[in-house]
């Protein structure tokens, strides 16, 4: 019997490996598609304009200081210690401060213009500001999806247990429920505040005692008085639950 010449047998071991060599290439393009193009992305970035004490930002999952005027770019983490504080401001008027030991992604998904903030750990303040051609702007949390179609302005503070508090200061934000949604998010205006626990259905009441006390003070009370000591944690946000202490790399 006559043996088959390796190059008679090389035409199956072909067909054999094209469909993963197909497979390997569309995984490759993907890939690809996925890392945003850097030049494409360079008007998404945020820009420091306030930075004190530790914070970081993290390149190839590693965390590197970030300074006063540095540009960040989507998709990165970043992290406030025990000292820390920052402001950042992103072209078309929205912005983000945080507060000692907390943690956020920054457009975290570059699909979608209008998704600016992952918020982990900690307190953030955030400026919701959609621009021209924007249907919203969102926030996510561990528990909840924030949204604003108008100028808005909210501080987020997550919990021990990721329950979240979201107290609006100006405008108006929807808020759902990210693992027991509903057909219709939750309205919540200015001056009120309300609780995503992590295993309860997203409630329609509202906390206005705890904010209505300081309706009477100046905005930089108010801010003050729903975010006391920027945010340390082991402080109280709702009831007994403490404010989680900052997440460590990797996210």
């Amino acid at each position: 019997m006559l043996k088959p010449s390796a190059r008679a047998a090389r035409p199956s071991h072909d067909r054999f490996m094209r469909p993963y060599i197909c497979a390997f290439a569309m995984l490759s393009l993907n890939a690809a598609a996925q890392s945003p193009d850097p030049a494409v992305m360079q008007p998404y970035e945020a820009r420091a304009v306030e930075v004190s004490g530790e914070v970081n930002r993290s390149i190839d999952s590693q965390p590197w200081a970030l300074s006063k005027g540095e540009h960040v770019p989507v998709r990165q983490i970043i992290t406030t210690g025990r000292d820390g504080s920052a402001s950042f401001v992103v072209a078309g008027g929205s912005g983000f401060e945080m507060f000692s030991n907390s943690k956020v992604v920054f457009r975290q998904n570059t699909a979608r213009a209008g998704d600016l903030l992952d918020v982990v750990a900690g307190r953030v303040r955030v400026r919701l500001h959609p621009m021209a051609g924007q249907l919203q702007q969102r926030v996510f949390t561990p528990v909840a999806a924030i949204s604003a179609s108008a100028p808005a302005l909210i501080s987020i503070a997550v919990d021990e247990d990721t329950n979240v508090r979201i107290d609006v200061l100006e405008g108006e934000i929807k808020v759902q429920h990210l693992l027991l949604p509903r057909n219709e998010p939750t309205l919540v205006r200015a001056v009120d505040a309300i609780l995503v626990e992590r295993n309860q259905q997203l409630s329609r009441r509202l906390d206005r005692g705890s904010l209505y006390r300081y309706t009477v003070k100046p905005l930089h009370d108010l801010w003050t008085a729903v975010s006391p000591s920027h945010g340390r944690a082991g402080e109280p946000i709702e009831g007994n639950k403490l404010v989680s202490s900052r997440v460590q790399f990797p996210l």
